[in-house]
C-alpha cells in the first residue's frame, strides 16, 4: 500500500508549531481607498506618505518570540505591489519612502531581528495580485497575453532577489496559489530549486517537494480530524472563500502537504478583515483565552497555527500585551504535565498505552503525538478513562490535543483500533 510520507524540512516544520504573518501594509494609509489591487495606487498610495517613526523590527519579533512563535513570515509585498526591500525591478519600495532617506530595507532588519531571537524568517509575495501593475486576482486576466508576460518577468526577477540576496529561509508563502507555467504563470520552481532548495511553501507548485497547504478558512480553526495528506496537486485557495475539505484532506491522498492554519492577531471586523491595521479597532483584539481555543483547535489537531500581526502606521506592533499573555498562558496550560510517557527516548511502538496516577484527578487535556517520520499510521483511535470510552477519534499527526473539561480520572488508556503499520508514540501526556 502507497503511503506519502513528509520530507525532512516538513517534519522541522511540524515541530515548530506556531509562527507569525506579519502584515506591515500600505492599505493602512489609506483606508478608505479600495481599490488597491489596481494601478490606482501609484497615486492614491505613494511611498511618500509612509513615515513609520517608531518602526523597528526587532520589537515585531520579541512580540512573537513572547508568544512563542518559532517562525516568523513577512509580507514583503502584499497586493499593493509595494515591497519592503530595495527592489531593482521597480520604484514602488522603500527606495521611494521618506522613511531613512529611501534608504532603508524592512526585509533586511526582519531578516537581522529573527536571527536575533531565534526565529527562522519566512517571506510572503503575492505572485496573482499586484496593484502596481494593474493586475487583480478577482478580475478575468489573459495570462498568456504580452500584458501578464511582463509582469510574470518582474515577478520572477523580484522573487530572485527575494530568495537569494536574504539568506536562507524557512517558509516562503504564495497567498493564493501560483498559477502553473502551463497556464501563462512564473516559472518558479527552477528559481527555488537554485535559491531556497530547503523552504517550506505555502501554497507552492505541485512539483516542489516541501509544499503546505490551507487549511480551509482564516478563523484559527482546523478540522477535528486533518490529515497532512492530500489528493489535491494545485492546493491553491485564495482566502476569499471557506473550503472545509481543503482542511480535511485525505488519509490516503498522494501529496504529504500538512495544513497550516493562518488568522490574524483582531477580529475579522477590523480592517482588512483583521490583516491590517487601524485607530480605534483596540476592542477588536482576540483575548488570550480565544487564541488558546484557536491554539488548541489548531495546533491540537495536527496543523501548525500562523497568527497574524498587524503593524500600525507608525510602523510598531500595539498588541504585544495580547502575544505576552497568550504566550504565559500556552505555558501554564501545556508547560507541565500531571503524567506523561515519552516514546521519543524508548521508541514506543505500541497500539495501545496507558497513564495512571495514585488517585483520581481533575483532567482538562490530552495530548498524543505520533511519530509521523514515516507517515500516517494512526487511523482510529479510542481514549478511555478509567476503564469508559471518553472519546473516538481518527487523526492523530503530529499532536492532537483532546480537551477533558476538567473531569476526574486516576487512568487514561489510548487505545489504537485501526493503522496500516504499527504506531509509533512520540509523547502521551495529561495536564
Amino acid at each position: 500500500m502507497y503511503k506519502a510520507k513528509p520530507t525532512k524540512q516538513q517534519l522541522e516544520w511540524a515541530d515548530m508549531e506556531l509562527g507569525v504573518l506579519i502584515h506591515y501594509c500600505m492599505e493602512i494609509y489609506n483606508p478608505e481607498f479600495r481599490a488597491y489591487k489596481t494601478a490606482a495606487v501609484r497615486t492614491e498610495l505613494p511611498p511618500s506618505i509612509m513615515n513609520p517613526t517608531k518602526l523597528d523590527t526587532d520589537q515585531w519579533i520579541a512580540a512573537a518570540h513572547a508568544m512563542g512563535a518559532k517562525y516568523a513570515v513577512l509580507v514583503a509585498n502584499h497586493c499593493t505591489g509595494f515591497s519592503l526591500w530595495q527592489t531593482k525591478v521597480n520604484d514602488y519600495s522603500c527606495a521611494s519612502m521618506s522613511w531613512k532617506d529611501g534608504k532603508g530595507d524592512i526585509l533586511a532588519d526582519f531578516i537581522k531581528s529573527c536571527e536575533k531571537y531565534g526565529l527562522k524568517p519566512g517571506i510572503y509575495y503575492s505572485t496573482g495580485c499586484n496593484g502596481y501593475y494593474d493586475i487583480g486576482d478577482s478580475r478575468a486576466m489573459d495570462y498568456k497575453s504580452d500584458f501578464y508576460q511582463e509582469y510574470v518577468k518582474n515577478v520572477e526577477a523580484q522573487v530572485k532577489e527575494l530568495w537569494s540576496e536574504y539568506g536562507e529561509l524557512f517558509e516562503i508563502w504564495f497567498d493564493g496559489g501560483v498559477i502553473p507555467v502551463e497556464k501563462g504563470g512564473p516559472n518558479l520552481v527552477p528559481i527555488l530549486q537554485k535559491y531556497q532548495p530547503n523552504a517550506i511553501c505555502f501554497q507552492g507548485p505541485k512539483e516542489y517537494a516541501h509544499n503546505v497547504r490551507w487549511v480551509g478558512n482564516e478563523d484559527g480553526l482546523a478540522p477535528e480530524n486533518c490529515w497532512a495528506t492530500t489528493n489535491n496537486g494545485e492546493a491553491a485557495y485564495d482566502g476569499t472563500f471557506d473550503c472545509e475539505a481543503a482542511g480535511v484532506g485525505d488519509p490516503d491522498g498522494k501529496y504529504w502537504w500538512p495544513a497550516e492554519t493562518d488568522m490574524p492577531n483582531r477580529t475579522h471586523k477590523a480592517f482588512g478583515g483583521g490583516w491590517a491595521w487601524r485607530a480605534g479597532e483596540e476592542k477588536e483584539v482576540f483575548t488570550p483565552e480565544q487564541l488558546l481555543d484557536c491554539y488548541i483547535r489548531s495546533v491540537g489537531r495536527n496543523s501548525n497555527l500562523l497568527m497574524g500581526m498587524a503593524i500600525s502606521v507608525d510602523g510598531d506592533f500595539q498588541d504585544t500585551k495580547q502575544f505576552e499573555e497568550f504566550g504565559k498562558l500556552i505555558k501554564e496550560t501545556f508547560g507541565n504535565p500531571i503524567v506523561s510517557v515519552d516514546g521519543e527516548k524508548d521508541r514506543l511502538t505500541v497500539d495501545s498505552v496507558s497513564l495512571a496516577v495514585s488517585e483520581p484527578m481533575e483532567i482538562n487535556y490530552i495530548s498524543i503525538m505520533e511519530d509521523i517520520s514515516d507517515g500516517h499510521n494512526i487511523r482510529q483511535f479510542d481514549i478511555f478513562l478509567d476503564g469508559e470510552l471518553f472519546y473516538s477519534g481518527e487523526c492523530v499527526g503530529h499532536k492532537r490535543i483532546i480537551p477533558v473539561k476538567g473531569k476526574k480520572a486516576s487512568h487514561v488508556l489510548l487505545k489504537i483500533n485501526k493503522y496500516v503499520d504499527m504506531p509509533t508514540i512520540r509523547k502521551f501526556e495529561i495536564f
